[in-house]
């Protein structure tokens, strides 16, 4: 696993507990971080405009609310900047907090919060309580 994952899958399993329902949108064929969780006991669901072996077909941009429903965490690794809106909208329709890790050379979503962990970057938006 490369590092960055790693690094990303250690903040979730050390701020979320095990029992927390977790969704990751835009899985791809990256699965690093799912599988890091998975292997850690957390239940995620991936999620994917192409779909794919134990993969949901979603599109975020038109999104099926049911799929998120009881998510704790949605997270989202490199998804591109126009997906932000959405992932931001789903998160808070879902009560869950969202997490995105941007592409270094994208903008950094807005309304969300720069965390520097262990040498990784990423934004973190609370479910507003």
């Amino acid at each position: 696993m490369r590092r960055n994952f790693a690094v990303i899958a250690g903040y979730i399993a050390e701020n979320y507990t095990r029992d927390t329902r977790i969704v990751e949108v835009g899985v791809g064929r990256n699965r690093q971080v799912l599988e890091e969780l998975r292997r850690r006991g957390f239940e995620v669901l991936g999620v994917d405009l192409a779909g794919g072996e134990g993969v949901v077909v979603d599109n975020v941009l038109s999104p099926r609310l049911e799929v998120y429903h009881g998510a704790g965490l949605i997270y989202s690794i490199r998804p591109p900047p126009e997906l932000y809106p959405a992932l931001l909208s789903v998160a808070r329709k879902a009560g869950a907090d969202l997490l995105i890790r941007p592409m270094s050379t994208d903008p950094p979503p807005e309304g969300m919060r720069l965390v520097n962990y262990r040498g990784e970057f990423f934004y973190i938006k609370k479910r507003s309580p």
